[in-house]
């Protein structure tokens, strides 16, 4: 086990109606190899029993981890409670865990290592696991990563970019330094779903240096009540759109084609899914101007074709043709 270094951490739980889940959540921070930190719950107004449960727990825990509950006194979401775990947070890096999720028992430990080598890393992520109440839903149990340094923003982007890799776009399973979000005001949009896609496209404009490493050390389970099942498709797909038409208005200068190229199949998938309206349809134009052609044929054509074919199921269906078509041909 680690020896308690001069590095320290915050560890920031938002809680709302979380009570079949919030104990097994604590339980897996109680059970930390490396136990020396603080962990800040955040109370985001939850009408359950959800925060007594954790309330009992903390009661009866006796050990180093300083626990705190910060209130909300109304429900403002997800990544108010985020921000406002952050704001209180005292620790050099910051673990943002979801509360119907869990970590694995060397999890701060694993993540705090490469950090205690190298002070100058931002952030260091590991691998997860998803699961349901069916059972584990990935295909793999043993990480596919490898222990990577990058350490310099071209480093970064270009794995952030590349189409061989996965950068994970989740707020969670990532220890993150603390300085460097103060530094660049990195806050959860509020009242924005998929703001974690959000976040982490504007961190990734000044991350320098960042480590992976192999292993799983997050569990992260898909609830059947969650938002994203209650809510009608069409919703979804709308305020998926309008996630990439903030980052269509704020694309990084000299780098706009490789952002525009990155963002645009998954702004694609859902815009030809719903009916045209002038903000989406603007959201395209900027995207596919920030594209150039030779350079990026098929997303350039791929967009032009979003814009241009009627949202119903024939062109739905020409446009998943086309996908096809020259994703077989990039190939």
């Amino acid at each position: 086990m680690l020896k308690q270094p001069d590095i320290t951490i915050s560890l920031i739980i938002p809680v709302f109606k979380v009570s079949a889940y919030v104990e097994r959540c604590l339980k897996s921070v109680i059970k930390q190899t490396y136990n020396h930190f603080e962990c800040i719950i955040v109370d985001d107004a939850s009408p359950d029993d959800s925060i007594a449960r954790c309330e009992r727990m903390i009661a009866a825990y006796e050990g180093p981890i300083q626990f705190r509950i910060l209130r909300h006194e109304q429900n403002r979401g997800l990544s108010a409670a985020r921000n406002t775990g952050t704001d209180a947070a005292t620790g050099d890096y910051i673990l943002y865990i979801d509360s119907d999720d869990l970590i694995s028992n060397d999890c701060v430990e694993r993540l705090m290592a490469p950090v205690l080598r190298d002070k100058s890393i931002e952030m260091v992520f590991g691998d997860c696991l998803r699961f349901n109440d069916d059972g584990v839903l990935d295909n793999h149990r043993d990480s596919w990563r490898q222990y990577k340094d990058y350490a310099s923003k071209d480093a970064v982007r270009d794995f952030f970019f590349s189409k061989t890799m996965s950068f994970p776009s989740a707020a969670w399973n990532r220890l993150i330094s603390r300085e460097f979000i103060k530094r660049y005001d990195l806050r959860f949009k509020e009242g924005q779903m998929w703001e974690e896609i959000l976040w982490t496209f504007f961190a990734i404009k000044h991350f320098r240096h960042v480590v992976s490493i192999p292993g799983v050390t997050y569990y992260y389970y898909q609830r059947p009540d969650s938002i994203c099942h209650a809510m009608k498709e069409e919703e979804l797909r709308k305020r998926r759109c309008a996630v990439f038409d903030i980052i269509s208005n704020n694309l990084t200068p000299g780098e706009e084609g490789r952002e525009a190229a990155h963002f645009s199949w998954l702004f694609n998938f859902s815009y030809i899914r719903i009916p045209k309206s002038k903000e989406f349809n603007a959201t395209a134009k900027r995207l596919a101007k920030a594209l150039p052609f030779r350079r990026y044929p098929a997303e350039k054509t791929l967009l032009t074709a979003a814009r241009l074919l009627p949202h119903n199921h024939t062109g739905k269906e020409i446009f998943k043709f086309l996908d096809k078509h020259l994703a077989s041909v990039s190939h």
